[in-house]
C-alpha cells in the first residue's frame, strides 16, 4: 500500500491528476529500442562475417597444457565476471556453446564483439535478449585457440 502511495504522489506531482499524468505518458514520443546499428554488409554465414580475421582454427585442443593455458585467459581477461558453465550470468550460458556456435563464429565474437553485434544476425540476437554488448578483450590470436580449447574442456 505504501508504494503504491508513493507512485501515486509521484505520477500527481507531474501533471495535476492522475488521467492527465497518464494522458501525458500516452503523447511522449515513443524512444527507439537501444539496438545495435545496422550495417550495410554482405550476407554473414554460420561462422560470422569474414572481416573478421581469425586464424585458421581446426577443433578445440583437449592437451592438458593447452587447455591450461586458455583457463588463464579466461580469468585474465575477466570472462568470468559475465560467463559461467550452466547458467546464464551477464552474458549468454557458455554450456554446450560449441554445439551451438562454430569455433571460428565463437573466435570472431571474442574478436571483435562490436562487429559481431553490428553484423552478424546471431550476435544480434543476443545483443537484444541480453541489452548488454561484450566488451572487447584484446585477446590475442596466439591466445585463442587455448581459450577455445577451455570453453570445450568446460562443456562448451
Amino acid at each position: 500500500m505504501r508504494m503504491f502511495a508513493l507512485m501515486l504522489m509521484t505520477l500527481t506531482a507531474c501533471a495535476e491528476t492522475p488521467k492527465e499524468a497518464t494522458a501525458a505518458v500516452a503523447a511522449a514520443p515513443a524512444k527507439p529500442a537501444t539496438a545495435a546499428p545496422e550495417a550495410a554488409s554482405a550476407p554473414v554465414g554460420p561462422d560470422g562475417p569474414e572481416g573478421i580475421k581469425v586464424p585458421q582454427l581446426g577443433a578445440p585442443s583437449t592437451e592438458v597444457a593447452t587447455i591450461a593455458a586458455g583457463e588463464r585467459v579466461f580469468a585474465d581477461r575477466g570472462c568470468g565476471g559475465c560467463h559461467k558453465f550452466g547458467s546464464k550470468l551477464v552474458g549468454p550460458d557458455l554450456t554446450g556453446l560449441f554445439a551451438r556456435r562454430s569455433v571460428t563464429w565463437v573466435a570472431r565474437m571474442v574478436s571483435d564483439p562490436a562487429v559481431m553485434v553490428k553484423q552478424d544476425p546471431q550476435a544480434k540476437a543476443m545483443f537484444r535478449s541480453l541489452m548488454v554488448e561484450m566488451p572487447k578483450q584484446n585477446v590475442p590470436e596466439a591466445d585463442l585457440a587455448p581459450l577455445l580449447a577451455y570453453l570445450k574442456a568446460q562443456g562448451g
